[in-house]
């Protein structure tokens, strides 16, 4: 008991520092001590912006995927770039896509980047660098990877999701969305998604699977 409610305390303490709150009460509930009268706001789960690939992305094609590859490797720099649009303004919390490592090159990884761009002409300049959560396993071995950042979206505003490969002898895939056929789609092989690159348009093919989240 002495020690929960020690750590009560300290909650408390830190409660008083960020909010300033005056009117808090102490109590304590079948023995356990807490609380109440807090101002604070309500955390809100993050929600999803756009998903083709269902809850959690836990519904794709897990035969087939896209080469996300490395300048020197099978798929020569091949890069690929989503597009979405949100329909409210929102602040990127994250980004859920399939992967595998196909050729299992040890420590290789995706980059990640959240990019600008309109659904005809294509992603233009860098909006934010994503970090890659966890890591990416082996094939034949699937994998739901969370890529993480913050940044505002605007309402109305078309981003891309785009996935590169920076190891040069590395191939990942990128598995693609069931049926998924008019999200904005593009590619190019300069192995980057930044930069000075000529994107070529792939929409009306199988998009890749992701969901966007944000808070």
């Amino acid at each position: 008991m002495k020690k929960i409610f020690s750590i009560c305390v300290l909650g408390l303490g830190l409660a008083v520092l960020v909010s300033g709150a005056a009117a808090q009460q102490s109590f304590v509930k079948g023995g356990v001590a807490g609380v109440r009268g807090l101002h604070t706001r309500a955390v809100l789960p993050p929600h999803d912006i756009f998903s083709n690939c269902g809850t959690g992305c836990s519904s794709y094609d897990t035969a087939s995927g896209y080469y996300v590859a490395g300048t020197g490797s099978e798929g020569a720099g091949q890069t690929l770039a989503v597009g979405f649009t949100p329909t409210q303004t929102v602040t990127f919390r994250f980004a859920l896509t399939p992967n595998t490592n196909y050729t299992g090159v040890s420590g290789a990884g995706v980059s990640a980047f959240l990019l600008n761009g309109t659904a005809t002409g294509g992603p233009t300049s860098q909006l934010a660098a994503l970090t890659q959560g966890g890591t990416i396993p082996d094939y034949p071995t699937l994998r739901v990877v969370r890529y993480h950042g913050r940044v505002k979206l605007v309402k109305g505003t078309t981003y891309f999701l785009c996935e590169t490969e920076p190891n040069s002898t590395a191939v990942m895939l990128w598995m693609l969305s069931n049926d998924d056929f008019t999200s904005p789609f593009w590619f190019q092989d300069g192995g980057a998604c930044t930069g000075s690159l000529t994107w070529l348009n792939a929409t009306g093919a199988t998009a890749p699977a992701f969901k966007i989240r944000a808070l």
